[in-house]
């Protein structure tokens, strides 16, 4: 193998080496800054996405209180006085769907009294609920916690008729709980706005609940229960922690590896009363990561770029510094074999060593011709 071949050789070596490294912390510190700027930017659109969402159902369940405060302190349960209330109270909130109060037909003097009032199609409407609504979750459980409680998600057949969630306050009067107010709230508009959300643009947002149960998520019907604890994996760990939490795992939802976002809503943890629902944002893997490959693809072109302008550098001055000038001594050794002793004298931009050496091989053709010259006849 040539010398220049072994130097070349030695050069992609020396060239090569450092660079790979370099391109390596490179990606290294790039991905490391590139997760952390994601992981900031995911926890701010689910901590938006869960104030938008606190401000949805933080107001109805104000109101609510309000009406079981009121018609707990007031001196009498006036028919005429409670329709007003309900009345004047979906008049003056526009977000809400419904207004209720519903009071136990066994202990108030108006019996089995359930005026609501609603909106059907823009149209504020008022009707006396014609199911026995003692039995329904939204005015049981309440009654037999003490304590104001959302409901879940269901379908009110026999009164609003879409699907909905209840906040329900009981009515206290003389230490005993004679009824409940409710307020209600429709899903279609918070599922609606939900759907329109693409967080980094190909992510999804949607509520979930510990026991399974998924509201709004994009390719889903507006409720799904996915069966329990099981269903949940990951996530339901991540719900059951306190704080905002992110982690990369299977999303129980579409099934693909994703980068999920938890974090709880306040207004329904179960400390308001709510069923400790999360907003959860979702990201899949591939789409989120793939600015993080673009980037490795340009640093692996910037970095190939660079080491073959090295390369190509170090190969044409190792041309003008060491290959010209040992093919020129070649060359003037080669003409002393022949008899021709003329000389050129060394570039001045060759290196000192083979300065040297050009020297000394003139000292050598010197002594050859003078040999040459004696040795002939005169």
């Amino acid at each position: 193998m040539s010398l220049r071949k072994r130097i070349q050789i030695l050069l992609g070596i020396l060239v090569g080496i450092p660079l790979v490294l370099l391109l390596g912390e490179s990606y290294r510190a790039g991905r490391t800054t590139f997760l952390r700027q994601l992981k900031l930017e995911s926890l701010q659109i689910a901590r938006l996405e869960a104030a938008r969402i606190d401000l949805t159902f933080d107001p109805p369940r104000l109101v609510a209180e309000g009406m079981a405060r009121g018609l707990s302190l007031s001196e009498s349960l006036r028919g005429d006085e409670i329709r007003e209330l309900v009345r004047r109270t979906l008049h003056e909130n526009p977000g809400m769907y419904g207004t209720g109060v519903f009071l136990d037909p066994r202990l108030t003097p108006l019996g089995r009294f359930a005026p609501y009032a609603f909106r059907r199609n823009g149209q504020e409407t008022e009707i006396t609920i014609p199911y026995e609504y003692t039995q329904w979750d939204w005015y049981r459980l309440p009654v037999v916690a003490g304590r104001q409680l959302w409901s879940k998600p269901y379908f009110d057949e026999g009164g609003g008729g879409t699907l909905m969630v209840t906040c329900s306050v009981p009515i206290r009067r003389a230490g005993r709980i004679v009824g409940v107010a409710t307020v209600d709230l429709d899903l279609e508009g918070l599922v609606s706005h939900l759907r329109q959300i693409r967080p980094g643009g190909g992510g999804s947002i949607y509520l979930a609940s510990p026991e399974g149960n998924i509201v709004a998520h994009p390719d889903l019907k507006i409720l799904v229960d996915l069966g329990g604890v099981a269903k949940l994996g990951g996530l339901y760990g991540l719900m059951k922690a306190k704080g905002d939490d992110m982690t990369e795992m299977k999303d129980p939802v579409s099934g693909r590896n994703a980068w999920i976002v938890e974090t709880a809503i306040d207004s329904l943890s179960e400390a308001r009363g709510g069923q400790d629902w999360s907003a959860i944002v979702s990201w899949p893997l591939d789409a989120r990561l793939a600015p993080l490959s673009e980037f490795a693809r340009r640093m692996l072109v910037l970095y190939l770029f660079l080491g073959g302008a090295a390369l190509l550098f170090l190969n044409r001055s190792f041309e003008q510094v060491i290959s010209r000038p040992l093919r020129r001594l070649s060359e003037q050794a080669r003409r002393y074999a022949r008899g021709d002793f003329s000389r050129r004298s060394p570039g001045d931009e060759e290196a000192a060593e083979l300065k040297e050496l050009s020297r000394a091989l003139e000292k050598l053709g010197e002594t050859l011709e003078k040999e040459d010259r004696s040795s002939k006849p005169s």
